[in-house]
This record gives structure tokens, C-alpha cells and sequence, in this order.
């Protein structure tokens, strides 16, 4: 069984570790710099909105992570819970961390008086989607949209993607 605390300081190594083990996996280029920088930040909260980490060990070697960030407003005015990412180190797949880390993460929700806990998996990510559909979550009918590079940057100017050249 795993030993899942809420990151502090001391566990900025780990993490350091574990998010460029994860940025390899999904064949991310992340320079140290900001490797080091994220670390810091998940172990930062700036309050009831996060950002939360959750780091796992097993026999005192870092096994996984989630990062958290609370949001308002969620159901009936009240907060939810993002789970923006988790990840297992490849060593330690298939010894029950991802399952120990969900139970960790929604102990964490419960406490915290968030009445939701959303997350995102990738659409091609069969492996992950059988992972939630067997701890009982149901995919929400919702879409997920996003603007990145050059079309924030040209939307922050009032310039929207329909109208980029």
C-alpha cells in the first residue's frame, strides 16, 4: 500500500522527478528550469483554488502524483475539485497507485467541502478511460475547448481564430 500525503517542500524533488518522467512519456520537451518551477508551484497553494499535490510513495521511493486545483462556482454554488493530472511512475504501473491516488484524491475532496471532482482523459487514451469506467466514473457529456499559442494571443488582441489568416 502506498503512503499519499499532500506534497510539501521536501517532496519538491519527487515531484521534480516525476514531471520529467511525465513529460517524457508524453514526449514533452521541459527544460529544468521549469520543471523546477512546477514543482514549486504544486507545493505552493494559494489557497481553497490550489494548486494541490498528492505524492505517493512506496517504500519511500516517489511512485506517482495528482495535481488539484480547486474552482468555483461548481453545483449549487458550491466548490469543485479539478484533477488536472495523474500520473504513476513507469516502475510502479500495475501496484495499485493510480487506484490508491483517486481514493487519496477524493478523501482530500471530501474534506475540503468540494462537492464535485472532475478530470479529462485523453480521447485515444483507451488504457485510462477502462481505468475510470471500472472506479465508477461516468464520462460528462460536455466538451473541452481550448486556446493556445498563437490563437490566445491573437484572441487577447480581439483577433478570433475564425479571423486568422
Amino acid at each position: 500500500m502506498a503512503e499519499i500525503l499532500e506534497a510539501g517542500v521536501a517532496d519538491r524533488p519527487a515531484l521534480v522527478a516525476l514531471l520529467a518522467e511525465m513529460a517524457r512519456f508524453y514526449a514533452e520537451k521541459r527544460e529544468p528550469l521549469r520543471i523546477a518551477e512546477a514543482a514549486v508551484a504544486l507545493t505552493s497553494p494559494a489557497g481553497r483554488a490550489g494548486p494541490f499535490c498528492l505524492v505517493a510513495r512506496r517504500q519511500g521511493a516517489a511512485a506517482g502524483f495528482v495535481s488539484l486545483s480547486g474552482f468555483f462556482p461548481a453545483f449549487d454554488l458550491t466548490w469543485g475539485l479539478l484533477l488536472k493530472d495523474l500520473f504513476v511512475a513507469e516502475a510502479q504501473r500495475g501496484t495499485e497507485t493510480a487506484r490508491e491516488l483517486m481514493t487519496a484524491t477524493a478523501a482530500f475532496a471530501a474534506r475540503g467541502g468540494y462537492t464535485r471532482l472532475d478530470w479529462t482523459a485523453d480521447g485515444g487514451n483507451a488504457r485510462a478511460q477502462g481505468f475510470y469506467r471500472k472506479m465508477g466514473a461516468a464520462a460528462a457529456d460536455k466538451l473541452f475547448y481550448r486556446l493556445d499559442g498563437a490563437r490566445l494571443a491573437a484572441a487577447a488582441r480581439g483577433i478570433w481564430p475564425e479571423r486568422i489568416p
